[in-house]
């Protein structure tokens, strides 16, 4: 067995050793560590310096910007300024002496009688201004103003009255809707341009022209004729042509028909070529009552005065009274002294053939036997 030998002395210094090497490795650490803290406080310590100048800045920078648009504001917006001062100062007055008014008759509580007063005239009178900026109608609302202005007058002159006399109630009247008076004429809509003579008679001439054409278009109404359809409603028709609007025998307005040089008259040829239809019915009742086709182009016809009162329109008394009554239209003026076929046919209510009939007897008796009828 053998025996190792070991120097405590050196152990020792080797043990002295190595706590120092340990010792200066844990300070090593620990001054490592408070430089990495020492650094990130001045980091943090630089980044809150920079954080409060550029909010310092920026307040600067909105300071002057508010301080440059209130500037601005002002500058383009003196009379505004100097009228508000004329807006506000009633205001206040009119508030002060309002509540203690309502303190005088209510005790404590009546100081809040000017939100009465003067609070709802001022709410109509903000209400008519934002009214106006949105294109809402501000009728009522101004006639709230004015009422609570009323009001708002009349309760300050019975304070001033009271108190010192009427001269008194009346300054204190004024005063307490001066101010709404200047705000609504401050706020109010921009008087419209004034037009020129041109457009003032333009104006007049177009007003004239639709009273005119909805008094024709009424009468035209009361002398149409309804068509019947299947479903039982009724389809006014009219007939055309150029008319002007008269006075009946009782004075009711009605249309009555119109020569206009360069127009073709009502029932005239050139009127009748363009109404195939009516041209179609004639040439059946012709044929039908057994006429030979006449030789004349549509709408005239050469006849003898007693061969026009025995065709087979009806009997010669039927014939003889719707003559007279045509006769009698026409010297109340009722229809054309020289009417046309479509006009008779109208006013009689008859067919076409018949109010032809009609027209050769009236013309056939007026002259010598033989007459041209414009149909």
């Amino acid at each position: 067995m053998s025996t190792r030998f070991t120097d405590p002395r050196a152990a020792r210094a080797a043990a002295r050793g190595e706590a120092e090497r340990v010792r200066a490795e844990a300070e090593s650490v620990r001054a490592e560590t408070r430089r990495a803290v020492a650094e990130d406080a001045a980091r943090r310590a630089r980044e809150e310096r920079a954080e409060r100048e550029q909010r310092r800045r920026r307040r600067a920078a909105e300071r002057r910007q508010r301080l440059a648009s209130a500037g601005g504001w002002i500058g383009a917006h003196p009379t505004e300024l100097l009228m508000s001062v004329i807006v506000v100062v009633p205001a206040l007055l009119a508030w002060s002496a309002m509540a203690a008014y309502g303190v005088d008759i209510y005790g404590p509580l009546g100081g809040v009688l000017p939100l009465f007063s003067e609070g709802a005239m001022w709410a109509f009178a903000f209400s008519v201004h934002l009214a106006r900026r949105q294109g809402r109608p501000t009728g009522w609302l101004h006639t709230g103003v004015w009422t609570f202005a009323a009001v708002n007058a009349a309760l300050n002159f019975l304070h001033g009255f009271g108190a010192s006399g009427v001269v008194t109630g009346l300054v204190m009247a004024l005063v307490s809707v001066g101010g709404v008076v200047a705000h609504q004429l401050i706020t109010a809509a921009p008087m419209r341009t004034r037009r020129s003579r041109a457009e003032r008679e333009a104006a007049r001439t177009d007003r004239i022209s639709q009273r005119r054409r909805v008094r024709m278009e009424r009468a035209a109404v009361r002398r149409s004729v309804g068509e019947l359809g299947a479903d039982g409603s009724i389809r006014l028709r009219h007939a055309p042509g150029t008319v002007t609007l008269g006075r009946g025998p009782l004075g009711t307005r009605r249309l009555r028909d119109a020569v206009v040089p360069g127009l073709p008259p009502n029932g005239s040829q050139r009127h009748e070529e363009t109404d195939p239809g009516e041209q179609l019915a004639a040439e059946i009742g012709r044929w039908l009552s057994g006429e030979p086709a006449p030789s004349e182009p549509a709408g005239t016809a050469k006849t003898d005065s007693a061969s026009s009162t025995t065709s087979g329109s009806g009997t010669t008394d039927e014939l003889s009274e719707l003559v007279a009554r045509t006769r009698r239209a026409i010297e109340a003026g009722e229809l054309n002294p020289r009417p046309s076929r479509r006009a008779v046919q109208r006013h009689l209510g008859i067919r076409a053939t018949t109010a032809q009939e009609v027209l050769r007897a009236l013309r056939g008796r007026g002259g010598d036997g033989r007459a041209e009828v414009a149909a």
